[in-house]
């Protein structure tokens, strides 16, 4: 796993944020869990060039960072899906605007 070599400025909100949102697939992620509810096989399905590792890991991460929740539901087979939380949600409108800004490039 990567490990940050110099310290976040903790003062700096904008460097914490994109800590939280930086991530090869955590953009896409997020913006997919803004919409909608999914497993981690549907997450798979639509980033098919990522690794189940990557993904994994990029999840356990925003789930740390109180940005999405896991939910395992107590059934055979075993089903897993993540969700985006409140927190989660506030970067609704920051997704929004970094689309615009690219559809602009």
């Amino acid at each position: 796993m990567y490990e940050r070599k110099t310290p976040i400025k903790e003062d700096c909100s904008i460097e914490k944020t994109l800590n939280v949102i930086s991530g090869k697939w955590k953009p896409a992620i997020l913006n997919e869990l803004l919409s909608t509810n999914l497993r981690l096989k549907d997450i798979q399905k639509g980033l098919p060039e990522a690794s189940k590792r990557a993904l994994t890991q990029q999840l356990k991460e925003m789930t740390e960072d109180l940005l999405i929740e896991k939910k395992d539901f107590n059934q055979f087979p075993k089903k897993t899906e993540y969700s985006i939380t409140k927190l989660g949600l506030k970067l609704a409108p920051v997704f929004k605007e970094l689309s615009a800004f690219g559809d602009k490039l």
